[in-house]
C-alpha cells in the first residue's frame, strides 16, 4: 500500500510539473506591448577623430528613433548626455552613426551607452537599452 502511494504521488508530480511547463512562454522577455518584438541592440565602435581625441560611433539592430544617448565613463564618474531635437528622424539599421568624439580615451576603458528611443511603425514600441563598450 506504501509503494501504491508513492507511485500515484510522483505520477501526480509528474503530471502537474508538466502542465506547468507547458504553460510556461520563453518569448515574453523580449515581447512588449500588443506583442510586438522591441528587441533593439547597438553594436558601438571607434575611430580616431578630427580633433585629436576618440570618436565613438553605433549602429542599430533594427531602424529606430532615438530621443537620447548617454555615453558614460563610470571610472572618472564622466557621463554626456546628447539629446535629439529631430525624433523622427530613422536611423538605419545599414548605417553607422557618430555619438561624439571625446577626448582622454585610452585603450582598455569601460564605457557605457545608454539609448532610448522607440521603433518606427509599431504602437507603444520605446525601448531603453545599455551597451557595454571596451575601448580598443
Amino acid at each position: 500500500m506504501k509503494t501504491t502511494n508513492i507511485f500515484r504521488n510522483l505520477v501526480l508530480l509528474a503530471l502537474l510539473t508538466l502542465a506547468a511547463a507547458s504553460g510556461c512562454n520563453k518569448n515574453d522577455g523580449i515581447m512588449g506591448p500588443n506583442n510586438m518584438n522591441q528587441q533593439v541592440s547597438f553594436a558601438i565602435s571607434q575611430q580616431n577623430g578630427y580633433y585629436g581625441g576618440t570618436q565613438f560611433l553605433f549602429r542599430p539592430s533594427v531602424d529606430v528613433k532615438i530621443t537620447r544617448i548617454i555615453s558614460k565613463y563610470n571610472n572618472q564618474q564622466f557621463a554626456d548626455t546628447i539629446s535629439y531635437g529631430n525624433q523622427n528622424y530613422v536611423y538605419s539599421k545599414d548605417t553607422t552613426y557618430l555619438i561624439n568624439e571625446y577626448t582622454g580615451v585610452e585603450n582598455g576603458q569601460q564605457w557605457i551607452f545608454d539609448f532610448t528611443g522607440s521603433i518606427p511603425g509599431q504602437n507603444n514600441s520605446n525601448y531603453s537599452t545599455t551597451t557595454n563598450y571596451t575601448v580598443q
